[in-house]
C-alpha cells in the first residue's frame, strides 16, 4: 500500500513541480523517449546483475506491492512480549 502511495507521491511531484514551472504536459508524455530510458535501465540491470540477483528484485517487487503480512494483532503480541521481558529482567 505505501509503494502505491510513494509512487502516486513522486509522480504528483514530478508533475506538479513541471507545471509550477509553466511547462506543458504533452512534452512529459513522450511513449518513444520513455520506451529509450526505461530499455536502458532494463538493460542495465541485466548487464550488471547475475540471474540470481534479478530474480530476488522481481521477488522483492512483488512483495513490496502485495503488502505487509504484518498486522495490528502481531505489533500487539510483540508489545506485550517485550513488556513481559522487561519486567522479568
Amino acid at each position: 500500500m505505501f509503494a502505491i502511495i510513494g509512487i502516486v507521491v513522486v509522480l504528483g511531484a514530478v508533475v506538479g513541480g513541471y507545471l509550477m514551472e509553466h511547462g506543458q504536459i504533452k512534452v512529459l508524455v513522450q511513449p518513444a523517449e520513455l520506451i529509450i530510458i526505461g530499455g536502458a535501465g532494463l538493460g542495465t540491470l541485466l548487464i550488471a546483475n547475475p540471474l540470481s540477483t534479478i530474480l530476488r528484485i522481481l521477488k522483492g517487487v512483488g512483495s513490496v506491492l502485495k503488502g505487509s503480512p504484518y498486522n495490528q494483532a502481531f505489533y500487539l503480541s510483540s508489545l506485550k512480549m517485550l513488556n513481559d521481558l522487561f519486567v522479568m529482567a
